[in-house]
């Protein structure tokens, strides 16, 4: 088992295997943002991660997590979800809109652009 500091979940470009469970809809500003809860299955981190995508738009795509509390998780709701996760001192975040597939960002106010 890999211990939790160098586990392929801190990598944006590894893959992990994970334990999914959905949160709900962000509906806010008509996002209809999808929120869910990943427990990483090597480490046991849990991640607050975020997708969104507007019709409307190509390269619209985007998706963002970052790791969270037990205490965090269980309070966090849709609605929350985009808050939470700018407040986060760094995140992962990648799709069409950016035109990547996962890099590390540092987090803080107007990092998790969710909107269109």
């Amino acid at each position: 088992m890999q211990s939790s500091e160098e586990c392929a979940c801190l990598d944006p470009e590894q893959r992990s295997e994970w334990e999914r469970r959905s949160v709900g809809v962000d509906e806010t500003k008509g996002r209809f943002g999808e929120v869910s809860l990943e427990r990483c299955a090597r480490c046991r981190r849990v991640w607050l991660c975020y997708f969104v995508e507007y019709e409307g738009f190509s390269r619209s795509g985007r998706w963002f997590r970052a790791v969270v509390s037990e205490e965090e998780a269980a309070r966090v709701r849709p609605e929350t979800a985009a808050e939470l996760l700018a407040s986060k001192p760094w995140h992962i975040y990648g799709g069409s809109y950016f035109g990547h597939a996962g890099k590390r960002g540092v987090g803080g106010e107007g990092s998790v652009r969710v909107d269109s």
